[in-house]
Parts: C-alpha cells; sequence; structure tokens
C-alpha cells in the first residue's frame, strides 16, 4: 500500500497542478473578459503550478513510457545493435535527468534564494524546486524502466540463443 502510494505521488501532485492551472486560468478569463475584473495574483500562481505540472508530469508519463519515442528503425537493428542502442538512449537520459534537471535545477533553485514573486511574494525556491524533485523522480522510474527492459531482453535472449 504504501509503495502503491509512493508510485502514484507524482500523479497526483501533476493532476492537482493542472486542475489548478486550469481553474485560475479560466476563473481569471472569466472575471476579466466579463466583469472587467481581474485577479492579479491568479497569474503567479497558475504560473508556479504549470512548473510543478510539467516536471512532475514528465515522471508520471516515464513511469508509463508515455514519453514520444522513434523505435521504428532500432527494432529492425539485429539485436547487438539494438542493446547498444538503449545503451545510447539510457546515457543520454541519465544525463538529462542527473546533471540538468537535477544538478542545474538544484543550482537554479539556490540562485533564486531571496527572490520573491511580486504580487503574492511566495519564493521562487518553492517554484524552482519542482524541476530537481521531477527529475529525481523520473531518474526513478527510468530505472525501473531499464531494469524491466533488460530483464525482458536478456531473458528472452537466452532463449532465442
Amino acid at each position: 500500500m504504501i509503495k502503491s502510494g509512493l508510485n502514484a505521488i507524482d500523479d497526483v501532485m501533476s493532476t492537482v497542478a493542472l486542475v489548478g492551472v486550469i481553474l485560475l486560468t479560466g476563473i481569471n478569463v472569466l472575471l476579466r473578459y466579463v466583469f472587467n475584473a481581474p485577479i492579479a495574483w491568479t497569474t503567479e500562481v497558475a504560473l508556479g503550478l504549470f512548473i510543478w505540472f510539467v516536471f512532475i508530469g514528465i515522471s508520471s508519463a516515464m513511469k508509463r513510457d508515455g514519453h514520444v519515442g522513434v523505435d521504428f528503425f532500432v527494432k529492425k537493428l539485429p539485436r547487438p545493435f539494438r542493446i547498444l542502442s538503449e545503451i545510447i538512449r539510457g546515457t543520454a537520459v541519465y544525463f538529462v535527468l542527473l546533471y540538468v534537471f537535477i544538478y542545474l535545477g538544484f543550482q537554479l533553485t539556490i540562485m533564486t534564494t531571496g527572490k520573491l514573486t511580486p504580487i503574492l511574494g511566495i519564493s521562487y525556491q518553492l517554484i524552482n524546486i519542482a524541476v530537481p524533485i521531477g527529475g529525481a523522480i523520473t531518474a526513478i522510474h527510468f530505472t525501473k524502466q531499464i531494469v524491466l527492459s533488460l530483464r525482458a531482453e536478456f531473458g528472452s535472449g537466452r532463449e532465442e540463443d
């Protein structure tokens, strides 16, 4: 139960963030164009929620292997080249996750110390921390996928050889 709860946390967080963005934006559009009385802070909150939706949503998509990929040619390669292709792909994905999302995401978060949104005064650290958190959760899901695909590839490979 705890494992399934932890496994669903990115789904819940990204769904709540998306619903928040949609509701706040919709309400603000209605108030702006119908009543000519927009709420200024909704843009700040919607922007923060959108960033959380994107970076936490990445992990949710990775968990389901939902990222777009062109594997038509890779599937037609001989097995050794297919494995090499997956190694290159995995290395590239880990580079982006570990260096760009986690390392540079933490650097971004640290750089925004003391920086606040203009209207509500929300710390940009609370917004930007979604980048390394999303990268870490995505790396966990990607590692699970690699382990499962290696088991399937080498498990079926023994039977074929």
